[in-house]
């Protein structure tokens, strides 16, 4: 049992990060965006993020409110083990001096060592602290084991997707655990797994089935439960609880969270064939893009975003736009920071025949990517830093790295060292390069792109091509999930 001081001692931190099992990008320490103290309070207070909203509620608790850290990584492989020693033993350092803990977390962490990562360390902050109330606000693509539940007091997640609700999920656990511990809510909470694999477009919250489903879980909560989420998952995590899930929590009583849990998710099971789609082939997106007549189109690269574990050098979206003969192509980033360097070297205003991106070895891919030889014009060589002032992941401050711009007769190619989800045009603009100026935009992006960049645009066309983020999962050997589950075993799941 945690005696509570007064004034109450809130810490308030972030361990962040989204894993790709398939994924060949590592996540070690210094891949972390790591912010301490009152740094980090300042930079997430009035953030796009779920911090901000923990914040924001831990500041009217009356609290002495300290931050530890605030750690994120963009998603890629495993957390190496010692970056996720180092960041669980400064949340179990703070723990030992706080009264309670509010986290800003994903849910679907996988560390070296731990196919759990988050439950694993959260396991860990109970053994030095037992009983300390614990908020944590989470992504709707969380894999949510019973690990996790045992070891944190409440747990909302997002309930958009794109995630443009991430603020209001911080502030819905900050009041949680503040009704938790001025005795409003004696928590008792269930997860209910569901053998699904959601396609992750399908699961755009706008629209049906993930509607549907988050409507129901809306009347779960306007019938007296105090918090319902449902968790599409994230697919691209071979672990044994990657899968939907329903989170439930009920003010005492078990079988309410139990049956409401139960209710959401054999509606989601009943739908499992509207959470699947059949994946256009590539050259069929291409002749459709070429059709549309007026306005800027936009080919999404759905397989090889970052913010899904993308190494972001696939060329097969853009090499098969300029086979199909399309021109008047803005494209990138492309990461490759090889092709970077030789354009560095050659000079604004150099011509140069260059092999661009396909060089990162990625062991999940049946078929290694390859590079696309292009001869152009470098036209811009910069440092690629802005900070995202779109509607999601408001803040976040972006560094590419060094990066240059080449310029072909049908294609303006961004090449930079880092990587970057398509957030929002400042991506282009800070280059001088205005997207809605071109005929089509090729970027890297499942569905956060939309947001920003639709406004923009007279269309958006899904391109799948091959990548360690691709929507095909019949394309991955599964070693690890727990099977039957569909998709994977559409006959006995």
């Amino acid at each position: 049992m945690v005696i509570m001081t007064n004034p109450l001692r809130l810490a308030v931190a972030m361990f962040k990060h989204e894993t790709n099992t398939f994924s060949p990008m590592p996540t070690r320490w210094e891949d972390f965006t790591i912010h301490y103290g009152e740094e980090a309070r300042g930079f997430y207070r009035h953030s796009g993020y779920a911090m901000a909203g923990l914040l924001e509620e831990a500041e009217k608790m009356d609290a002495i409110v300290t931050v530890p850290i605030a750690a994120r990584a963009l998603p890629s492989a495993a957390v190496a083990r010692d970056a996720f020693e180092r960041l669980s033993e400064i949340l179990c350092a703070a723990a030992r001096d706080c009264d309670a803990m509010l986290l800003d977390l994903h849910g679907a962490m996988v560390a070296e060592d731990y196919e759990d990562g988050e439950g694993e360390m959260l396991a860990r902050i109970r053994a030095v602290r037992p009983g300390l109330p614990i908020g944590a606000a989470l992504d709707s693509h969380g894999n949510i084991t019973e690990r996790f539940v045992e070891n944190c007091t409440v747990m909302p997640g997002y309930r958009t997707y794109p995630h443009t609700d991430m603020p209001q999920t911080g502030r819905m656990a900050g009041r949680m655990l503040r009704d938790v511990l001025e005795g409003r809510l004696d928590p008792v909470t269930v997860v209910h797994r569901v053998p699904m694999l959601p396609d992750m477009v399908r699961g755009i919250s706008s629209q049906p089935p993930m509607s549907v489903l988050i409507a129901a879980a809306a009347a779960e909560e306007a019938a007296g439960l105090a918090c319902c989420t449902v968790f599409t998952g994230f697919p691209l995590a071979d672990t044994a609880d990657t899968a939907l899930s329903v989170v439930a929590t009920a003010h005492k009583d078990r079988a309410a969270a139990v049956a409401a849990a139960a209710r959401v998710g054999d509606l989601a099971w009943s739908m499992r064939d509207d959470f699947t789609q059949i994946l256009e082939p590539l050259d069929s997106a291409m002749a459709r893009a070429a059709e549309i007549g007026d306005g800027a189109v936009i080919l999404a690269d759905m397989s090889d975003n970052c913010h899904s574990g993308g190494t972001m050098d696939s060329m097969a979206v853009i090499e098969s736009a300029l086979h199909h003969g399309l021109e008047g192509i803005l494209a990138g980033p492309i990461r490759d920071p090889q092709a970077v360097a030789q354009m560095i070297a050659a000079g604004i205003g150099a011509t140069v025949t260059i092999d661009i991106g396909g060089k990162m070895h990625s062991p999940a891919l049946r078929e290694q990517l390859r590079p696309l030889r292009l001869t152009g014009t470098v036209r811009t060589i910069s440092i690629g830093r802005f900070k995202v002032e779109g509607p999601i992941f408001t803040g976040m401050p972006v560094d590419l790295g060094r990066c240059a711009v080449l310029e072909t007769p049908r294609m303006t190619l961004l090449v930079s060292e880092g990587r970057v989800e398509a957030l929002d045009p400042l991506q282009y603009r800070i280059f001088g390069l205005e997207p809605t100026r071109f005929r089509y935009v090729i970027l890297k992006a499942k569905t956060n792109h939309r947001p920003a960049f639709l406004p923009l645009a007279a269309a958006n066309i899904e391109c799948h091509g091959p990548g360690v983020a691709s929507l095909d999962l019949q394309g991955f050997t599964w070693k690890n999930v727990r099977r039957p589950i569909f998709p994977l075993d559409r006959s006995n799941a």
